[in-house]
């Protein structure tokens, strides 16, 4: 029997704007109804890859104030905000780091996992 690979990342927008209620273009508005809804990823590779692909970049995150939640898919309760400006991500850790690329937010959320996990 073959074991079903579990994804290992939930990804689900936690906030935005208060009073916003009109979203600007209709592409921006299809992403955000299915970022409001839990979304699972395999590894954290995958999500960074989301993060930082051409599509969640175009949303204007400054306008809309996302504040995304990460979490465990095996834990919801470990949780880690992650909040999109641009290029720049801001991470609700302990530093409030920011990433700017695709490779500096994998290896931070990389020992974020380590460290939540041991």
């Amino acid at each position: 029997m073959v074991k079903e690979a579990v994804p290992q990342l939930t990804l689900v927008i936690k906030s935005k704007a208060g009073g916003f209620s009109e979203i600007v273009n209709q592409e921006d508005n299809n992403l955000i109804q299915t970022l409001s809804m839990l979304c699972s990823f395999y590894t954290v590779d995958d999500l960074c890859s989301f993060l930082y692909s051409d599509k969640f970049q175009l949303i204007d995150h400054e306008l809309y104030e996302l504040v995304f939640e990460m979490g465990l898919y095996s834990d919801h309760e470990i949780t880690l905000d992650i909040i999109p400006r641009g290029k720049n991500m801001t991470l609700g850790d302990s530093k409030n780091t920011i990433c700017d690329t695709h490779q500096s937010l994998k290896q931070v959320i990389s020992d974020w996992l380590v460290d939540v996990t041991n």
